[in-house]
């Protein structure tokens, strides 16, 4: 009987676009699979819910669904094949490294655990030197940046590295940061170009040579991304993930198209309603840089649902108000990644 219970609640899932209703519709099935102590619907329901919530900005069931996979797997090995979860395992690799409250030694332990999963399962350690990659992006740590792409690029690509056109965005990063504009433009060519793409390239490219070119002086390059970028978050308008995209574009017309940013900031803002993460700290960053093109009497309309950090019954925000909570969110972010990682990356980001 409950098995045809969870089937309807497929069949419901199968009739939503929203990414948020199918989350909410696949916790039902799995309180069911687990009210009835059901290990194999439990485990696909939560691949299920790993698979629906990527495609949010924040991702709060995923971590504990994946752990209760990871341990039902181990308890369980006759029923269940490792490799349909190492994907998802790179994915949680990067929620850890997202969250600030998760310790250094918890981080190298899972990705130990991630590597050893790789290694018997016939994969190599490309994936493992894509997570320290990203993670050297992220501080901005050009000595790390440069000795985790020689590890990248010196293993095979194989089946768990991370796309090609996710490879290329973070070459494009690299360069960015060790070379220069220029350099970084060139090499994404071929991703403007659409020869590589995933669900967040050629985007993430865009945005982020549009934002560095105009803050540079190259506004012209600046404005041929700006374009691009603003054509693909129009095709993913509703698609909470672009979410980090779409406040960074925000910022660049705050710098070029005040009026334009501003809109931009009240459509986005609202949708930043999560934990305390390294997203939040760039959209943070992203928001207190535009705010301060703009005047100081100047005043936003946000709509907040009541879970949003600065919701307080009221759509009505100075400039000041916002630049003043935004602030101290970057800042106690910043201070908590910096504690972790024992350096003061995050916290000179909010200098530069």
């Amino acid at each position: 009987m409950y098995a045809l219970k969870i089937q309807k609640i497929l069949n419901q899932i199968d009739r939503v676009d929203s990414a948020e209703e199918k989350v909410k519709l696949v916790l039902q099935a799995i309180a069911i699979a687990d009210e009835n102590h059901d290990l194999e619907w439990g485990y696909d329901l939560r691949l299920d819910l790993l698979n629906y919530e990527i495609d949010l900005a924040f991702s709060p069931e995923s971590l504990p669904a994946f752990a209760w996979i990871l341990q039902t797997y181990d308890e369980n090995p006759e029923l269940f094949n490792e490799e349909d979860f190492l994907w998802q395992y790179k994915w949680m690799m990067s929620d850890l490294y997202e969250n600030p409250d998760v310790s250094k030694a918890q981080i190298e332990a899972a990705l130990k655990d991630f590597e050893t999963r790789l290694l018997r399962n016939g994969y190599g350690m490309r994936a493992i030197y894509n997570e320290e990659f990203s993670e050297a992006l992220a501080q901005k740590d050009t000595t790390a940046i440069q000795e985790s792409l020689t590890k990248v690029l010196s293993v095979e690509r194989d089946d768990m590295s991370d796309c090609l056109a996710c490879e290329m965005d973070a070459e494009v990063s690299a360069i960015l940061y060790t070379q220069g504009f220029t350099a970084a433009y060139a090499k994404a060519t071929p991703l403007f170009e659409k020869k590589f793409t995933c669900a967040h390239v050629p985007l993430r490219t865009a945005v982020n040579l549009a934002y560095e070119g105009q803050k540079l002086g190259f506004s012209e390059q600046a404005a041929k991304a700006a374009e691009l970028a603003s054509t693909e978050i129009l095709l993913k308008e509703k698609e909470k993930s672009i979410t980090l995209s779409a406040i960074k574009l925000a910022l660049y017309y705050a710098y070029t198209d005040k009026k334009k940013g501003k809109e931009w900031l009240e459509k986005y803002i609202p949708w930043v309603d999560g934990r305390e993460d390294r997203t939040v700290f760039y959209v943070a960053k992203f928001v207190v840089d535009a705010l301060k093109e703009y005047p100081a009497d100047e005043v936003f309309h946000l709509e907040l649902p009541e879970t949003h950090q600065l919701f307080k019954g009221d759509t009505v925000f100075t400039k000041t108000e916002l630049q003043d909570n935004y602030a101290a969110i970057a800042q106690r972010i910043a201070a908590k990644f910096d504690q972790r990682n024992g350096n003061a990356h995050f916290s000179n980001q909010l200098i530069a």
